[in-house]
């Protein structure tokens, strides 16, 4: 069991390789998992969800191979402090960031190397919410002044990048260059976390990168809502994988691998702790 999870983190780091595509060296775009943040000390939210993966088998007598697994994503508020960024002293929140993956019960303990901790220091003024700021340029990436990464069992690590890289091992969202509103999507959304359905804004984008031999494509919708801490209430995404031969044409790609995630948030609350405490 635990290979096989091992080799699903490793499909999907690979589904969309980006050529920055290991953990902490990558940015993601700041609408993508921090749209705001709550003011209330210590609140959190977290998600839950199934990653589903078909992998083409085109010689197969079985067919295509199936595989599937559940993951668990966390995100909180764990502290303020000033902090220097750009010059001067400014407003900074600690976010933590915590994944967990399984092949089955999200109840039962995870296996090496199965949960990801990331946790950064972040300039609150940068947290605008929208995919473009006030003059209309495109955010490609929300900054951070310092942090820090544990995964699974391993010592704490102090990362290196100077911009929010969640992207593939904390959530499989990535920059989306032509984010933009889906008015055609449901205004309200119906969660675990609340009651009444709560009002959202979906948000639809792709990426898409190719080379001579392989053509790779992340797809979502997310879901804004600031009934929701952090201000994301749901996020769907496939990623596709496509290959062809060095001297065929590009209307030759064949899709090689599929991989669909749907996350959603199951519950929010306040007290959250750090799980990396000696980190700041």
């Amino acid at each position: 069991m635990r290979k096989l999870l091992s080799r699903l983190l490793v499909i999907v780091a690979a589904c969309v390789a980006t050529g920055t595509a290991c953990v902490g060296t990558g940015t993601a775009q700041a609408q993508i998992l921090i749209w705001s943040l709550p003011e209330d000390e210590g609140a959190w939210v977290r998600f839950e969800g199934n990653y589903k993966q078909t992998q083409s088998r085109p010689q197969s007598n079985a067919g295509d191979e199936m595989l599937g697994w559940r993951s668990e994503l966390s995100i909180s508020s764990v502290g303020r402090t000033m902090a220097e960024f750009e010059g001067a002293e400014v407003p900074c929140r600690w976010v933590e960031f915590k994944t967990v993956t399984k092949v089955d019960d999200l109840e039962k303990p995870a296996g090496p190397g199965g949960t990801y901790l990331y946790k950064v220091l972040i300039p609150e003024s940068k947290v605008i919410g929208e995919p473009n700021d006030p003059e209309g340029i495109a955010v490609t990436f929300l900054p951070i002044v310092k942090g820090y990464r544990k995964v699974g069992a391993r010592e704490v690590e102090t990362v290196s990048e100077q911009a929010l890289g969640v992207y593939p091992t904390i959530a499989p969202v990535t920059y989306y260059p032509d984010l933009k509103q889906d008015l055609a999507e449901p205004a309200e959304l119906s969660l675990l976390l609340a009651t009444e359905p709560i009002a959202t804004r979906a948000f639809k984008g792709s990426r898409t990168l190719q080379n001579n031999l392989t053509r790779s494509i992340n797809s979502a919708v997310l879901w804004r809502s600031d009934a929701v801490p952090f201000g994301l209430a749901k996020f769907q995404v496939t990623l596709t994988r496509e290959e062809k031969g060095l001297s065929a044409s590009a209307d030759e790609f064949k899709r090689r691998s599929l991989v669909e995630i749907d996350m959603s948030a199951i519950k929010q609350g306040v007290g959250a702790k750090s799980e990396l405490p000696e980190s700041n």
